[in-house]
């Protein structure tokens, strides 16, 4: 996945008002829920031919409020893609939901949910 894209999942969560940060949460968590995204590239057999990198784009959603912040956000999510996009150094992406569930995190009282999103990149060489 490249900087350009993480950029953009970035600025499309932002756009959203969904708290995000990429790999950790490094602040103060907010009162509501927090979201972090990490990525993980699938092997493409004609990225050479085509320029396409196919990634899954992992976001993992907390609080430690009710179950709805969280459902609430990943409608949000769900909501604003499919969407595409040509990045300011001319790679096309496209974004779509893919799946969603319920992660246990081991305490009581801090509830998860991970939103996948498929990423697709062209790059022109």
């Amino acid at each position: 996945m490249s900087i350009a894209a993480l950029q953009f999942m970035a600025n499309l969560m932002q756009g959203m008002g969904v708290p995000y940060q990429f790999m950790r949460w490094t602040e103060q968590p907010p009162d509501d829920y927090y979201t972090v995204g990490e990525y993980i590239e699938s092997t493409s057999l004609t990225r050479e031919e085509s320029g396409r990198q196919d990634s899954t784009f992992i976001l993992r959603l907390f609080t430690r409020k009710s179950w709805m912040s969280l459902e609430q956000a990943k409608a949000k999510i769900e909501s604003a893609v499919p969407i595409t996009a040509i990045l300011p150094d001319g790679t096309g992406i496209a974004v779509f939901y893919e799946s969603g569930m319920v992660v246990p995190t081991g305490d009581m009282q801090l509830k998860s949910m991970q939103i996948n999103l498929q990423v697709q990149e062209w790059k022109v060489k």
